[in-house]
């Protein structure tokens, strides 16, 4: 006799095949990442904004690109800019498409920051049989659970953020202040700007913006893979002012310039100035500009795709099963207690 589990496995087998994995996929990769460069299209040849963009809010969906001001594209070519992820090896596959609409434009120096939200969403990763499927399940979900984090996302911002991931993004830990009176908490949307500058983004409403804000400069470490599971050991501690350093699961040393504390097992330091912060929606963006950026060591870093990427990258390798099995062990080893409730899942990556 079958039961209610079992069938619900049987319909979940037919309907995503092997597609079926978390939706934020965890895995290690160097930093920075070299499996995806994005492009940047509609003004004359595209332009490589692999390490010149970032994204600076959930609600409504922002992205932010740095351009040279003095070859800042005019409004018309602005209106017209959509982003190409891409794979940088073999054939060079486009994965995503994300069409931009801009907002704002920030100038500092010789530089120029323009805020885009998305107009169009296009994914390749997945069939679009199999995409379809998963969006279906995706707003079933959404409309059953309570939405706790207080982040509301058009169906357009959620598809886009989707395509956003298959970069892979560094879940870091970022520090602020001091051992007498700071924290230490975990981000994953931020991204190089270029000539020197550092663009995230932390939840309006909570404690971390407020101390990054009045702190003026932070400490961003990456994580080896690891250790990642302490990323969501310390979410919550996304609402607190200050911490207890040695009630910390790991010892800390001073950064090299600002004397922040960060662990000791840091892969990559990068501290940085904050040069301006601007509200937007759900999100604090952050402008900051880099003070210095030391590689530490050559182990992979802790790092998120979107699990539609995954799904993707699986699909070209033969030993599929077997290599699924381990990805998705390891994915559960660094996010074991992590969703023992929506809060902690929210306070990691928004």
């Amino acid at each position: 006799m079958w039961t209610s589990n079992r069938v619900r496995e049987t319909i979940k087998k037919i309907a995503f095949g092997e597609t079926f994995v978390p939706q934020e996929f965890t895995l290690g990769l160097p930093d920075p990442q070299t499996e995806i460069s994005v492009w940047l299209h509609g003004a004359g040849a595209p332009m490589d904004v692999t390490q010149r963009h970032s994204m600076v809010c959930a609600a409504p969906l922002t992205i932010c690109v740095g351009f040279d001001s003095e070859h800042l594209p005019d409004e018309n070519d602005l209106l017209r800019m959509k982003l190409s992820l891409n794979r940088r090896d073999g054939e060079k596959q486009m994965l995503g498409v994300v069409g931009l609409k801009p907002k704002v434009v920030i100038s500092r120096d010789k530089t120029s920051f323009v805020l885009f939200e998305p107009r169009s969403s296009k994914n390749f990763c997945l069939s679009k049989a199999r995409l379809w499927t998963h969006y279906l399940l995706h707003a079933y979900r959404q409309q059953r659970r309570d939405n706790t984090n207080g982040i509301r996302m058009t169906f357009l911002e959620r598809r886009a953020t989707m395509v956003m991931f298959i970069r892979p993004h560094p879940i870091v830990l970022v520090s602020v202040g001091s051992k007498d009176n700071g924290n230490i908490f975990p981000m994953n949307l931020f991204g190089d700007l270029g000539e020197g500058y550092f663009g995230f983004a932390l939840r309006t409403e909570r404690v971390a913006g407020e101390l990054v804000e009045g702190a003026g400069h932070i400490a961003i470490s990456t994580m080896p893979l690891s250790r990642g599971s302490i990323a969501y050991q310390l979410a919550n501690n996304h609402t607190k002012r200050s911490i207890d350093w040695s009630q910390l699961p790991f010892p800390v040393k001073p950064s090299p310039e600002l004397s922040i504390p960060v662990p000791d097992f840091a892969v990559r330091v990068r501290e940085l100035d904050i040069e301006e912060v601007t509200r937007i929606g759900s999100h604090r963006f952050f402008l900051a500009k880099m003070v210095r950026d030391e590689v530490l060591s050559e182990a992979l870093a802790f790092s998120s795709i979107h699990g539609f990427y995954q799904s993707w990258r699986l699909g070209q390798i033969q030993e599929r099963r077997k290599e699924l099995e381990i990805s998705l062990a390891v994915d559960a080893l660094s996010k074991r207690g992590r969703y023992r409730s929506e809060k902690v899942k929210d306070n990691i990556t928004q």
